[in-house]
């Protein structure tokens, strides 16, 4: 994949991103075949594996993306409740946007693909951030981000029916019961 980008090879990314997100919306990523992606991003596949290996390495790109727009949105703290306070709240935010893609990802992703790659994500942004001198970060890092995730994606598949505030007052409850700063 190329880093430095000009702007046809921004355009073609988001295309496909796009319609990766759209597809996902209907149906899990093993079912998504390669043309349908390229015939709605109208890119032709020649062009896709210019950019990309295959659905997967698209599909890791565009959580990637996902990612790193939530943690854009991230205010800086040295606060780790306040951290996984913060995330929780853009995650939650995210599922109520982006309901039909969540539920394939969340609850259709048979093997998990999706939620682990994002997870691994956030794990790796956590790990630079730990600072535990009794616990090495790879292990807090993990304890927290699975966590924080199975507690949200917990209150998805169960409809949502508590309010996000009370999903993070559960949350800085568990937090605080293992604090780790």
């Amino acid at each position: 994949m190329v880093i430095s980008m000009d702007l046809r090879i921004k355009k073609t990314h988001k295309l496909l991103m796009e319609s990766l997100i759209k597809l996902l919306e209907e149906k899990p990523i093993n079912e998504i075949k390669l043309t349908e992606i390229c015939n709605l991003a109208m890119v032709h596949k020649t062009t896709f594996y210019n950019h990309f290996k295959d659905k997967y390495d698209l599909l890791k790109y565009t959580i990637l993306n996902i990612q790193k727009e939530m943690l854009s949105k991230l205010p800086t703290t040295n606060n780790i409740i306040d951290y996984y306070t913060e995330l929780a709240k853009l995650y939650m935010q995210n599922i109520k946007n982006n309901k039909n893609l969540y539920q394939q990802v969340l609850i259709n992703d048979i093997d998990n693909l999706c939620t682990n790659i994002l997870i691994e994500m956030f794990i790796k942004d956590l790990e630079k951030n730990i600072n535990n001198s009794q616990i090495p970060n790879f292990y807090s890092a993990n304890f927290y981000v699975y966590g924080v995730f199975a507690v949200i994606n917990e209150w998805f598949k169960r409809g949502m029916k508590e309010s996000e505030t009370e999903i993070i007052l559960y949350l800085k409850k568990l937090i605080n019961l293992n604090e780790i700063n």
